[in-house]
């Protein structure tokens, strides 16, 4: 995921978080908090569940939050 922001400074600097999940889901998937790179944690077996959803926030160092899911 990516976000912006037009400030200068501290305040331009964005890291990324999930929101509220179940374990099982944050199990699974790791969040850089620098780049909002997602990547799997372990192998996903469709069988056991069809598909996530992850929900991530931008939060920049002004404290303003930007929301979105990730399916």
């Amino acid at each position: 995921v990516s976000a912006s922001d037009a400030d200068a400074g501290k305040n331009a600097h964005i890291t990324y978080s999930f929101g509220k999940m179940s374990a099982k889901v944050l199990q699974k998937f790791i969040l850089d908090a620098e780049n909002g790179t997602i990547t799997l944690q372990e192998p996903l077996d469709f069988e056991e569940t069809r598909g996530y959803v992850l929900l991530v926030e931008a939060r920049d160092g002004g404290g303003l939050v930007a929301h979105c899911k990730v399916e």
